[in-house]
């Protein structure tokens, strides 16, 4: 498991060491030690460093402190830890610790009695251990998810060797950056290594969320998605509804130019269901991509979708999508697109034209005009209240084969 800033102070020994500003930023991730032993640090560190100060064979004044605060910003550093006593560094001045608390940089102090090398030592065991045990349980858990069969008494057992408590009932988190697929096949490698950028960025803030809640479980990268387990003392309540929809907002914040959609799978009672329950939240977070609206969805408000994703014969599903849809069945160009959403639009308001213009934001005219055109391109009376049940469940329908069955757009 990953090593963060937080976790310093709680390592064995380590105990006289202070948090003194930007907890905020505690959560960063303490990927090596690093000693600065020159004026700036900045050609030496490629990110994610911890950096020792000491002021023994550079003098450090409060200049230098904060140029040392904005240097470990630009280059992404997790944190300063600033050596402290008698001798060189007497106190960390305020106006260090007041621009770290504004730039959430965590910045620690160390008292020169406590020997840097010892420190370091403990650091870096711990983050050579924690490398190790989370390969070793993301591995265990992405076998789990792959469908790998063992007894759920074995698997509680190996959960237990691996420092997971799953004496709780859970459910399965499917989070994506929308879209994420069309553009991760799109040639632009700019665009790529944006998109899987924000990807770990989002990976690491999640993780920091989980982990701030008490929640110790690793967060899992499957093909496009990232799978986070959420244990829970009750079922899909209100009270956990709320909880997960204010993880979103937080999510999305990180994000905000990126729209970000999350599926929530059932409640699950043992890991030996991991499987079905990262089936389910792919699901919904599939008809969550889909919303103009609503970007979480729980498995159990897909109703009827769960049928329809069950079903693993594509040609039975395309027949009936094109036997309800005709022309605008499959269709993906911005005009049918257009008659689609109307059309969906339509229905959801049991076929009244005054909410259905007035949610799109056209005239009633021409909501009548495009229902006619509608209805030429199907070939079915939309007055006809069991026409409108199969037109509406061929669109539901169709979602699902362009989700689950790669069909490309």
């Amino acid at each position: 498991m990953a090593i963060t800033c937080a976790d310093i102070t709680r390592l064995p020994g380590l105990e006289e060491i202070r948090f003194r500003a930007g907890l905020q930023g505690g959560g960063r991730v303490v990927r090596w030690p690093y000693c600065a032993e020159n004026d700036s640090f900045v050609p030496w560190v490629t990110g994610g460093e911890l950096v020792f100060v000491t002021g023994i064979h550079h003098r450090r004044n409060e200049a230098n402190l904060i140029q040392l605060v904005h240097d470990a910003v630009k280059c992404d550093v997790a944190g300063l830890v600033i050596l402290t006593g008698s001798e060189y560094i007497q106190k960390i001045p305020s106006r260090v610790l007041e621009l770290a608390n504004e730039l959430n940089l965590p910045v620690l102090e160390q008292p020169y009695s406590l020997k840097l090398v010892y420190v370091t030592e403990v650091i870096s065991n711990a983050i050579i251990q924690g490398n190790l045990i989370g390969q070793s349980t993301k591995l265990f858990l992405t076998r789990l998810i792959n469908g790998f069969a063992d007894t759920p008494e074995l698997i509680h057992l190996r959960a237990a060797e691996l420092g997971l408590n799953d004496n709780r009932p859970y459910c399965t988190l499917s989070i994506r950056i929308s879209k994420v697929q069309q553009r991760l096949a799109d040639k632009d490698q700019e665009q790529k290594k944006r998109l899987l950028t924000q990807r770990d960025q989002l990976e690491q803030y999640l993780e920091n969320l989980l982990k701030r809640r008490g929640i110790e479980w690793p967060v899992l990268v499957f093909e496009h998605d990232l799978i986070a387990i959420w244990p829970c003392d009750s079922g899909h309540s209100s009270a956990l509804e709320e909880e997960l929809n204010d993880a979103m907002t937080a999510l999305q914040a990180q994000l905000p130019e990126e729209p970000i959609c999350m599926g929530v799978s059932d409640l699950h009672p043992g890991l030996s269901q991991l499987s079905l329950a990262v089936e389910q939240a792919r699901q919904a977070v599939q008809f969550a991509a889909q919303s103009r609206s609503q970007k979480s969805f729980f498995y159990d408000q897909l109703g009827i979708a769960r049928l329809f994703s069950a079903i693993p014969q594509r040609n039975i599903l395309s027949k009936f999508c094109e036997q309800q849809l005709g022309e605008l069945c499959f269709s993906r160009d911005s005009q049918s697109l257009e008659l689609k959403e109307t059309l969906e639009k339509y229905l959801s308001f049991f076929g009244s034209q005054q909410h259905t213009a007035e949610y799109l934001g056209i005239h009633r005219n021409t909501l009548r005009h495009r229902l006619k055109r509608i209805e030429k391109l199907i070939g079915h009376n939309l007055n006809d209240s069991f026409a409108r049940l199969n037109v509406q469940n061929a669109l539901l329908i169709e979602h699902i084969i362009f989700q689950n069955h790669n069909i490309d757009s």
